[in-house]
């Protein structure tokens, strides 16, 4: 629990729990489920595959991944991760299992999808910082379109009066755009990166910052916008598998919002 939400003199360094004893069975449970589960089935489903593929259809294997995710930060898209995210290194081994298995012409696609809060996720101290600035995308991609107009307005009903969606997007733009976290913590060639100190308490106080910014502490505007992501991803996820392009796939803001305004 300090690993992921621990702060100031509650801070317990996430890469020295990683390379414990416990963290060392965490990994291994986090590859058997996240990476091996995908081989597992891809090998052990080949006589199927075969049999089908014989009678001219097609199979396809898809995959629910995570590797940071594209949003928008100071009017660009700009990727970010939230650390740490230990299970990210059995995510990096998912990826290479569909990429093994596309090399050898089996359909296999992850999907990387953006960050959500629910009951799982929610142990993550600030994983739901990252989603508030979905509104900026979906103001930018389709504003005019109906279902995102009242998406926006579900998102304002919940603020405190006086807070406006601007005044919250232009709290994340300043937490995304700080040092600590575009310069130190938004680290693409190092993914997935451990935790620090400093990074740790900025987050907090962002992440309280934010729920201030509620009417009702336990109401956020992210459920609104987990439903939105969760759904996007879906669809698209189901609208690819059957034809894949590549083993793997990011899903930015940028495309749920353009995903949605379909809807």
């Amino acid at each position: 629990n300090r690993v992921f939400k621990g702060s100031g003199d509650r801070f317990a360094s996430s890469e020295e729990f990683w390379n414990s004893d416990m963290g060392r069975f965490c990994a291994l449970s986090f590859e058997e489920v996240t990476a091996n589960t995908l081989r597992h089935l891809i090998d052990l489903s080949a006589p199927l595959r075969e049999k089908v593929e014989a009678t001219g259809g097609r199979v396809s294997y898809t995959a629910y991944g995570y590797h940071g995710t594209d949003i928008l930060i100071q009017g660009k898209y700009k990727w970010q991760s939230y650390s740490p995210y230990l299970q990210g290194f059995a995510k990096v081994l998912l990826e290479e299992v569909a990429q093994e298995h596309w090399d050898q012409g089996v359909r296999a696609t992850v999907f990387n999808a953006p960050e959500i809060l629910t009951n799982s996720s929610s142990i993550f101290l600030g994983v739901e910082v990252s989603l508030y600035p979905l509104m900026g995308a979906l103001k930018r991609e389709a504003p005019q379109h109906p279902r995102i107009q009242n998406i926006l307005a579900k998102c304002q009903d919940v603020l405190k009066e006086g807070q406006s969606l601007d005044d919250v997007l232009a709290y994340t733009d300043k937490y995304f755009s700080s040092d600590i976290i575009a310069n130190k913590w938004s680290r693409y060639d190092i993914w997935p990166q451990h935790n620090g100190p400093e990074q740790m308490s900025l987050m907090r106080e962002t992440s309280s910052g934010l729920i201030e910014m509620h009417k009702d502490s336990k109401a956020l505007l992210t459920a609104e916008l987990s439903e939105v992501v969760f759904r996007a991803c879906g669809e698209i996820m189901l609208a690819e598998a059957a034809q894949p392009k590549a083993p793997v796939w990011w899903i930015g803001h940028d495309v749920v919002a353009r995903q949605t305004a379909t809807q």
